[in-house]
């Protein structure tokens, strides 16, 4: 168990922890206070030994030992109770009054001491008083032999007085006490979710169960940030900062193969895709590279809501239609220079029938004679059919995994996906992180660094050894297997 485990489980479980020993303690502080208040009375007897004998002997102290716990064992007799209800016309049977009763002796001492319980302060300290006076009444005549001669008897060390404070129950021992159980238990239960959680937890843990490095780690609050909000600001902030890495290290991990297309997707229904594609595009933008912007979920196509475009025609009009429009006709300028917008139009009951004709191919390859980069946002990969359609006429797959939410099996089973259609993955967006934690990326070093805008001149995609380019139309879905993209 490390120390990022313990923080880890810290940072998430703190808040049930706390609220289930508060629970825990306040049900016992409840418990207490409605409990009927038990108070007890103590009488210390004196067991006398024969002041006959000059000194001590072995024999007179096992004496004094017998005599004492032959005492100790009188007081728990049922004829002497029987007589202490009458006496005090008590309304209890013998039993109840004898598992009221504690007598115990003192440890190598000849005193014996008699505890009575009751509800009634005074009531508790006159059975202890009644119980040794009937004792000492009836010494001669229960005892016979050797013990009724001499000057062997009882004598009271110290009289039952009434308490006010109640012996029980402790509220405020209860009290702690329940709170302290409540937090190792609930403590105990959090440990054991972490260990079987079987959650993506971190960007070690993400690079380990992908097998794909992690260009950029997100925060939870700037995530959250963005959804909220649903804009593009300025950036000069810590938020642009972690988008602006994210360019960095994708465009340094694809140098080998430069890409003119680029899906996000998620391995399950995720929201952060949208807020991580949309800022991507803007980054790059601002690079002063040409971004084409494609909301690729027609499922519930939202992109447009981050500019404040109208979203009425887009991707699906330019797919369902017979005699569509130039693509250019359903670009939308945003507020971003360099960045335009292909909405998704309507909703789409069956998406998967759109996607899977060649009017998608003819579809992209437009695109690419208004764009340097076109960055396709599409729906979970194990959700939708469509969006595997859309993998394999993209150039790489970006990744998004969402820490604490995406399980490990169904980032395992996206990457499994992407490996079976040759999709290129060049890296993972983690998010959700805690800010306290973001600041980790799980991959090597990356040399290279943009520090100008992409060329408009120089070639973006390697030529094949036919010297045709990659963005040649793919013309259907069984013909992925001769994309450059796998050799």
């Amino acid at each position: 168990m490390d120390t990022r485990f313990i923080r880890r489980l810290v940072r998430r479980q703190w808040r049930p922890v706390i609220a289930g020993g508060g629970f825990v303690g306040l049900l016992a502080l409840l418990i207490s206070v409605l409990q009927t208040p038990v108070y007890q009375a103590s009488t210390t007897l004196l067991v006398n030994q024969n002041r006959g004998l000059a000194a001590p002997s072995y024999e007179s102290v096992l004496m004094s030992q017998q005599l004492t716990r032959t005492y100790a064992e009188l007081l728990k007799k049922r004829p002497l109770y029987e007589t202490v209800i009458s006496n005090l016309q008590l309304n209890t049977t013998p039993e109840r009054l004898m598992r009221n009763v504690r007598v115990s002796t003192i440890r190598d001492t000849p005193l014996i001491v008699v505890t009575a319980y009751d509800q009634s302060p005074q009531r508790a300290a006159d059975i202890a008083n009644e119980l040794v006076r009937l004792l000492r009444e009836q010494d001669r005549q229960l005892l016979t032999g050797a013990y009724a001669s001499g000057e062997r008897g009882l004598s009271i060390a110290e009289p039952a007085r009434p308490d006010p404070i109640p012996a029980r129950p402790k509220v405020l021992r209860n009290t702690l006490l329940g709170l302290l159980f409540g937090l190792l238990a609930m403590f105990g239960v959090a440990l054991v979710r972490e260990y079987v959680d079987e959650s993506i937890k971190d960007g070690n843990d993400a690079a380990q169960t992908v097998g794909a490095p992690v260009l950029a780690v997100i925060g939870a609050r700037t995530l959250t940030d963005d959804m909220q909000r649903r804009s593009v600001d300025g950036g000069d902030n810590a938020t642009a900062e972690a988008y602006r890495m994210l360019a960095v290290r994708l465009r340094s991990t694809l140098a080998d193969s430069p890409a003119r297309s680029l899906m996000v997707s998620s391995a399950e229904s995720l929201a952060d895709t949208q807020a991580i594609a949309v800022n991507l595009a803007v980054v790059y933008a601002r690079l002063g590279q040409r971004i084409v912007l494609v909301d690729g979920n027609l499922r519930q196509p939202m992109l447009h809501s981050w500019f404040n475009v109208p979203g009425d025609a887009g991707l699906h009009d330019l797919l369902a239609s017979t005699h569509p429009l130039p693509v250019y006709r359903y670009l939308l300028p945003t507020s971003v220079a360099n960045l335009m917008l292909l909405p998704g139009g309507k909703t789409a009951a069956n998406p998967f029938i759109l996607f899977n004709s060649p009017r998608l191919d003819a579809s992209i390859s437009e695109l690419y004679q208004h764009a340097d980069l076109c960055i396709f946002v599409a729906p979970a990969l194990l959700d939708a059919a469509e969006t595997l359609i859309l993998a394999q006429r993209a150039d790489a797959a970006l990744l998004v995994l969402r820490a604490e939410t995406t399980t490990s099996a169904a980032a395992v089973a996206a990457r499994t996906l992407l490996d079976q259609l040759h999709v290129r993955l060049p890296g993972i967006v983690l998010t959700g992180v805690a800010d306290n934690e973001k600041g980790f990326f799980a991959s090597a070093p990356l040399p290279m660094v943009m520090s100008q805008p992409i060329s408009r001149k120089r070639p973006l995609l390697p030529l094949t050894k036919d010297g045709e380019r990659r963005d040649a139309p793919v013309s259907s879905v069984s013909t992925v297997s001769s994309h450059p993209l796998e050799q």
